[in-house]
């Protein structure tokens, strides 16, 4: 019994652990987007930005459209 409690305990504390990891990756996530699109803004390119993150300019340029392909998938409200 004091082996299913505690593996209960660790299996809880994981689930909450992944819970509060996805609410903190979608907040980098969103932050990431907007500091992108601020430095496009500010005259930066995709590929400049690639080269700062390590990523591809193709990877830069699907997380900031991120939510306009959301939008369209959902469709108008």
């Amino acid at each position: 019994m004091d082996d299913e409690r505690r593996a209960l305990g660790e299996l809880l504390a994981a689930h909450a652990d992944m819970e509060r990891l996805t609410a903190e990756i979608g907040a980098a996530r969103e932050r990431r987007r907007d500091a992108a699109r601020r430095l496009i803004s500010l005259g930066r390119g995709t590929s400049w930005i690639a080269r700062q993150l390590g990523v591809t300019a193709q990877a830069v340029d699907g997380f900031i459209k991120y939510q306009e392909r959301q939008g369209k998938r959902r469709g108008p409200a």
